[in-house]
């Protein structure tokens, strides 16, 4: 290879006169700095401005994507409520409504685990607050509900399916 490399030299550069290998040399050295300037230089130079955009956007979804990492590790190890039957059910909300004060006009059972309740007059603050309530202490939630306004400020008559289980 390095013989090669030497007929080569000897072949294309000593076979030229010294004032042709001088104007190359100068040639190549006018070249170099563009050739420099325009492989090296404007590359680099034009990456870190695309950079400077994109690291930080990738920084922000990096950091979403940790909390939402967290977040699905969180739920994943959350316990599971306990279905309750439709009769357990209905006795968990009657006691519910008991505590909170809450007259209960009709409570059917539906489906397995739901119950079907109608309020006929309650504030509808104080019922907000009372499917909170059923929802934190006793995952209970609400799968349909049915509002009518009454005349009085702030009254409604509510007619709504409970049910306990399934995805919250």
């Amino acid at each position: 290879m390095k013989a090669r490399l030497l007929a080569l030299k000897k072949r294309y550069w000593d076979g030229r006169a010294a004032a042709e290998r001088r104007a190359l040399r100068l040639g190549a050295l006018a070249l170099a700095p563009l050739v420099a300037y325009f492989l090296l230089w404007q590359p680099a130079h034009q990456a870190t401005a695309k950079l400077r955009v994109s690291v930080p956007n990738m920084r922000a979804q990096a950091a979403r994507l940790h909390i939402q990492a967290a977040e699905a590790e969180a739920i994943r190890h959350h316990p599971h409520p306990a279905v309750l039957e439709a009769v357990a059910l209905k006795t968990a909300v009657v006691e519910s409504a008991l505590r909170h004060q809450i007259a209960i006009s009709t409570l059917d059972v539906q489906q397995p685990n739901a119950v079907r309740l109608t309020l006929t007059s309650i504030s509808f603050e104080i019922w907000l607050g009372w499917l909170r309530s059923l929802q934190q202490e006793q995952h209970i939630r609400a799968e349909s509900v049915g509002i009518a306004v009454l005349p009085q400020t702030g009254m409604v008559k509510i007619s709504t399916t409970l049910v306990n289980g399934g995805t919250q």
